[in-house]
Formats: C-alpha cells, sequence, structure tokens
C-alpha cells in the first residue's frame, strides 16, 4: 500500500481487509491500533460500556494465522468493529446499560455478530446505550453519558450514540447498531457518518423479543461507504430463525464505478416536516443545498403532500406497549435502580388506552399502504434526520426543545420526527451527512427506498460521497 502518514485507526474496513489479506500488515497490528486509539481517545467521549482488549488480540492472532498458512481469512479479515449493548455477545459483557444485567455474559452471538466474526472481522467491544435503547440520547445509570464528538457539551443522540460516536471518533471503522425509531440514524447524523436502518428481513434479527409484529431493525454505521457496502454484504441473508429473513437470499452490495451517473432519472419526494412544526434554519438551508446537489445530477424532486398521514400516535403506542410487554416486571423490585426517563416510559404503557395497543397493528397495516403507494410515482423519500443541531448531553428526554430561539416541544415530538415511520412501514433508510451546522456540528439528509433496495440508498450516498465528500473530516480530537 506504500508509505502512509496516517494512523491504522483512521484506515476505513476495505483498506484494513485488503492490507491485512495481503500480507502487508497484520491483523493484530491493526486490532492495537484501534484499541490504543480506544484507550487515548474514549476518555474524552465514551462511546464504549466494554472493551475486550484479550479477546481482540487474541482474535487477530487467529486471522493472522490463517493468512500465514495460506487460508482465506475472511473479506472482512483484522477488521475492528463495535457492538451496541443491547445485541447478545458470546463470552463478552452484555448488560443492557442496565445495572440490573450488570456483568450479564450471554452464550451465544446474535447472528449478526456471528457473520462478522466468521468474516475475519474482529470484536473489540460494546457501544453505550440508553438502558435497553429506550430513547434518543445516549446515557445510562451504570456506564454513564455518551458525548458528541464535534461538542462534548452536546448529546450524539441515540439509542447508539455509543456506536457512531465510535465510528466517528476512528475506534473501529464499523459499529453493529439497532433501530427502532431512528437509533442507528439519529445519532449518525449529529455525528457526521453514515447510519442505515435496512429493510426489515434483510439483516437477522433473530434475538428480537417480538420476532413477528418486530419494528426493530440491526444496522450499521461506517465512515465510507465502501465500507458499508461491504459490512451489509457480509450480515444479508437468511436465517430459519428469523421469520422476515427466512427467504431473504444473500445479496453483495458495492459501490458503483460512477455513483452520480446512477441519479440521473431518478424521482424523490420531499417531505421537509414530518408532524413536526420547526426546523432550524440551519438545518434547512443545508438540506436545500443537498437537495440542489441531487437536481444538478438528474433528480427530479417533488414536494410530498403536507396533509399525509403519518399515524406517529400508533407508533407511539406501539413502541410503549412493547417497552412495557418486555420490561413492565422490573418496576416491581428494580424501580430504584431503573434510568428514572426508563420508569417513566413505563409508566406511560401502563396508562395507555387498550384500544390505542389494539389497532396499533391494523394503523400500522394501513401506513405500510399509503407509504408503499407512494412509491408507485417516486424512486426516493428525503427528508432531513433530524430537525435540529444535538440538544445537551444531560437533556432530558420529556423536557421542552428549542428550535430557531423557540421553544418547540417535547425533544421526543420535535427533533426526530422523520425516521420512526420506516421502522413500522419496513423500508430501509440511511443517513448521509449532510454538511455542518454554524454551530460545527454535523447534520444528516434522510433517505428512504423501496424494500430491499439499499443498493440505491448505497448509490445516492456514493454520490455525496464524490460530491460533497465528509470522510475526510474528523472531530477535533482526531
Amino acid at each position: 500500500m506504500g508509505e502512509r502518514d496516517d494512523a491504522m485507526w483512521q484506515w476505513s474496513a476495505v483498506e484494513v481487509a485488503s492490507a491485512v489479506r495481503g500480507r502487508k500488515v497484520s491483523a493484530e497490528d491493526a486490532v492495537r491500533s484501534v484499541l490504543d486509539r480506544i484507550e487515548q481517545a474514549d476518555g474524552r467521549v465514551n462511546a464504549y460500556a466494554t472493551v475486550d482488549p484479550d479477546g481482540a488480540i487474541s482474535a487477530a492472532r487467529q486471522i493472522d494465522a490463517k493468512v500465514k498458512a495460506g487460508e482465506d481469512p475472511g473479506p472482512l479479515a483484522g477488521v475492528a468493529f463495535s457492538v451496541k449493548d443491547l445485541i447478545v455477545t458470546k463470552g463478552m459483557v452484555t448488560d443492557f446499560g442496565s445495572r440490573v444485567f450488570a456483568g450479564n455474559v450471554p452464550d451465544h452471538d446474535a447472528e449478526m455478530v456471528a457473520r462478522l466474526r466468521r468474516a475475519g472481522a474482529i470484536l473489540v467491544g460494546k457501544s453505550n446505550t440508553p438502558e435497553f435503547g429506550h430513547k434518543a440520547l445516549t446515557n445510562n445509570p451504570l456506564h454513564g453519558y455518551t458525548r458528541n464528538p464535534w461538542d462534548i457539551s452536546r448529546s450524539p443522540g441515540g439509542s447508539s450514540g455509543g456506536a457512531t460516536v465510535a465510528v466517528a471518533m476512528g475506534m473501529g471503522p464499523i459499529a453493529v447498531t439497532t433501530d427502532g425509531a431512528g437509533s442507528a440514524r439519529i445519532p449518525a447524523s449529529v455525528c457526521g457518518v453514515l447510519g442505515l436502518k435496512p429493510t426489515l428481513g434483510r439483516i437477522p434479527n433473530e434475538t428480537a423479543i417480538e420476532l413477528f409484529s418486530s419494528f426493530i431493525n440491526l444496522g450499521l454505521s461506517s465512515r465510507t461507504v465502501a465500507d458499508l457496502a461491504a459490512g451489509l454484504s457480509v450480515v444479508s441473508g437468511a436465517c430459519v430463525t428469523d421469520p422476515w429473513s427466512i427467504a431473504v437470499p444473500p445479496a453483495t452490495f458495492a459501490v458503483p464505478a460512477d455513483p452520480r451517473a446512477r441519479l440521473s432519472g431518478l424521482k424523490a419526494l420531499v417531505f421537509r416536516r414530518m408532524g413536526n412544526s420547526i426546523v432550524d434554519v440551519n438545518v434547512e438551508k443545508q438540506f436545500d443545498l443537498y437537495l440542489d446537489l441531487l437536481r444538478k445530477a438528474g433528480v427530479t424532486l417533488v414536494d410530498g403532500p403536507e396533509d399525509f398521514e403519518w399515524d406517529k400516535a400508533s407508533q407511539f403506542a406501539a413502541m410503549r406497549a412493547y417497552q412495557r410487554a418486555r420490561l413492565d416486571h422490573l418496576l416491581e423490585n428494580d424501580r430504584d435502580r431503573l434510568d428514572p426517563s426508563l420508569v417513566a416510559a413505563l409508566e406511560e404503557g401502563r396508562n395507555q388506552n387498550l384500544m390505542d395497543v389494539q389497532a396499533a397493528p391494523a394503523v400500522r397495516s394501513g401506513l405500510f399502504r399509503r407509504v408503499q403507494a407512494l412509491f408507485d410515482a417516486h424512486d426516493l423519500i428525503l427528508t432531513p434526520t433530524v430537525a435540529a443541531s444535538p440538544p445537551p448531553y444531560d437533556q432530558d428526554q420529556n423536557a421542552d426543545f428549542s428550535i430557531n430561539g423557540k421553544v418547540a416541544g417535547p425533544l421526543r415530538a420535535t427533533w426526530y420526527g422523520y425516521t420512526g415511520t420506516f421502522n413500522h412501514t419496513g423500508h430501509p433508510a440511511m443517513n448521509i451527512p449532510m454538511g455542518f451546522t454554524p454551530d460545527g456540528i454535523p447534520t444528516g439528509l434522510h433517505v428512504v427506498g423501496r424494500w430491499f433496495e439499499e443498493q440505491r440508498l448505497l448509490d445516492i450516498a456514493a454520490a455525496f460521497e464524490a460530491m460533497a465528500p465528509w470522510a475526510g473530516f474528523w472531530p477535533p480530537d482526531a
């Protein structure tokens, strides 16, 4: 690869794997570089709940032994990755950000994690999350607050905040996320990285509590489109223990040779608001700039109907019902050990109107049909990912949030209203970095496609990577 001035922790996953497979660097050296970076930088941002240096180095040495023996070490050989601390990992603590489950060590991997390991990737640790992933901010009573790497007084969003901070800071080029209402995309937008929620079933989520009514996806975050394509290629495909994935064939994703050419002739619906009344003027300015880039590349843009019914109340009812069914029992003996905002969420679940909960599946079906119909004449839906720069790191999930100097309302109703709909309809959606607002915080473009058209989302991201590159920008620490 020739001489390079940058440290290996700044290399992309594709670059690392190519160098390891080509015997130009060892997997151990590549992983040690990331582990050193974590030790040097994570104290500032608290992206990791758990780090396993010994396990990572041992796994890297096994990869190096395969390379030395002439065996295939896998397409992601030597690539360090993190896993959100809601996803089970064999032999590594998975405590869900909860004091109730502190020290819990599963005896198996989630299938997505197992696929990455089989591909030669090296698990270095578990990324921080709100307790049981219940909110769009990243903190919990066990592991504390995760900070935004661009401004540590700010939140990185959530609930996959630790994952996207790790990627943004060079503490592993690929991160495994979860996304139940935008959890992979919201933090990706304000950390300046890619965040993908795939089509329901594209990546198996066989460990989900609810399989048939699931709206929670496993996803990926990375700094480069090539890394996202490589990771998605490895983890996609059928899994007989996930009903949504049973018949999903394996797929190979790639960066097109001329991604800008892939845009010509596409038609996109644009929604500036989705139930929220206010968008930050600087976010909207960036949004307009990026829409103009698409227009110049040959994309036809049409404003979506302002009166479209997104059924947000039903989505909220389904979320609270799921949380209560899974976690309500903790209120009896562990209330004082839980995050107060989780307690409030579970109490809301207890007080829901029964008819709202019972109607939610039918309402979800109607929402799917209406959104699906939007794709009859359009290839994409475009929105901002969030309505404004992130709040302070210690913002209360239920407290008011200000936009453009005005109180907009509760954070959950005003900041991230664009993402959750597509968990319930199953459509693939991605955050693409969309430059910076004047306060120096990244913002994001939210792109939604037809079922199983992740490649088109990758094409859009690759076009922006060429037209308005972001991978060369690192947070101040880096």
